[in-house]
């Protein structure tokens, strides 16, 4: 019996931990965009093919270093989720460029209410109460750090991040039923973003080499977004479904909401204001205890 609840507090405590840390990095991805200066089309193109190189990369390194011959393409889930990775990919430079920064956090927190419905619906995966409890609370404090700027941004950007998060929340979905480690469909969906940009929209990619934020050039902070920080997050996040319910995945999303505005304070001078501070301690205490609990409940509960 111990040795049963004890392995279901580890695993808790894996999914925890790489959750928590793919979420922290993905709280650079928007800060790093920023810095670049580069426009839309040109952003989605080259942080496309530095997600699919990067990415790419690891699972070939995995596959030398351990001899397990891992399949690039999880079949039929994996073709889905790089689906929808691609149209999450596009939306989201989508909202950086067509509104403000809040607006796009906001948007994005919604993600663990979305997964929620859809794990309840598509895969009739029972969302405890306690989780529905901290989800709105977390919520509440993210609509005190946006309730100032939520209207200073454009319909157009609200409604790309709005659909940058439900596919985000379906392709947690996804992985939680499948069970199927499907890193690697990330980097086909980084893929697709950039051919479609290449494509159909105008890409320059001799203003990468343009100096853009603290003297460095453009290409500079799309690759340490898309060759680093990113592929690193998405990894941690494609996972973490393996290891806990996707509703509890989906809520460390929410610290983008929280620590983002303190990365552009930092680096653009943008204060944060005692509203802001007030909703990062709501959700960032909100998901400790989350946590907290999530874990107590695998010490505590006989093995079925």
């Amino acid at each position: 019996m111990f040795d049963r609840t004890s392995a279901q507090a580890g695993r808790i405590r894996k999914g925890l931990a790489i959750t928590t840390l793919g979420g922290l990095l993905f709280t650079l991805d928007l800060p790093l965009l920023r810095l670049s200066m580069a426009d839309q089309w040109t952003m989605v193109f080259a942080r496309g093919i530095f997600l699919f190189l990067s990415i790419s990369f690891v699972w070939l390194a995995i596959r030398q270093v351990t001899g397990n011959k891992l399949r690039y393409l999880a079949g039929t889930t994996g073709l889905i989720v790089a689906g929808v990775s691609t149209l999450a990919n596009i939306t989201y430079i989508g909202a950086i460029v067509n509104t403000n920064a809040a607006n796009v956090v906001f948007v994005i927190a919604l993600i663990p209410v979305i997964t929620a419905m859809l794990s309840r619906i598509f895969i009739k995966e029972r969302t405890h109460p306690y989780t529905w409890l901290a989800t709105f609370v977390a919520l509440f404090g993210v609509a005190i750090i946006v309730w100032d700027g939520i209207h200073a941004g454009s319909w157009f950007g609200d409604i790309l991040a709005l659909i940058s998060a439900f596919c985000t929340a379906t392709a947690l979905t996804i992985i939680r039923a499948s069970g199927k480690n499907v890193a690697t469909s990330f980097a086909i969906g980084s893929l697709c973003s950039a051919i479609i940009a290449l494509v159909f929209f105008k890409v320059d990619p001799a203003s990468l080499l343009n100096t853009s934020s603290f003297g460095m050039t453009a290409l500079f902070w799309i690759g340490l977004n898309g060759l680093l920080a990113i592929p690193l997050a998405s990894t941690l996040i494609a996972n973490g479904p393996r290891f806990l319910p996707s509703a509890d995945v989906s809520m460390f999303f929410l610290l983008e909401t929280v620590l983002t505005p303190i990365w552009i304070w930092l680096l653009f001078a943008e204060i944060p204001s005692t509203m802001v501070l007030v909703g990062g301690c709501i959700v960032i205490v909100t998901l400790i205890a989350h946590s907290g609990w999530r874990l107590s409940q695998a010490w505590s509960s006989p093995p079925s």
